[in-house]
């Protein structure tokens, strides 16, 4: 059984037991369980059901195993011979979540 989920803007193709990194989850703590009701596909042993735009009625329950930063991205901007050069560093907020139970 999997399911297609939106959150923080992106969609992400799910099943049981897993976990994922999304956008920050900024209202909740670690250990938390969060509901998520954008659910747009539940695909199970025998059908496949498809919302316009979600499903209503479907809901997966995730737990917020951390938030944490990915890796530091490094931005430059130069111009040969111009004596311009600018650099900038960006580090990106992400949560982990793992995905305890998927109900359509």
């Amino acid at each position: 059984m999997y399911a297609i989920l939106e959150i923080g803007g992106k969609q992400y193709k799910i099943s049981e037991g897993e976990a994922f990194k999304t956008e920050l989850v900024k209202n909740a703590k670690e250990g938390e369980q969060i509901v998520i009701d954008k659910v747009l596909a539940v695909k199970d042993d025998k059908d496949l059901k498809i919302g316009s735009p979600y499903l209503e009625g479907a809901k997966v329950t995730a737990t917020l195993v951390e938030n944490g930063r990915y890796k530091k991205v490094i931005t430059v901007k130069f111009r040969r011979r111009k004596g311009y050069r600018r650099v900038k560093n960006h580090r990106q907020w992400y949560s982990l979540l793992k995905v305890e139970k998927i109900e359509a």
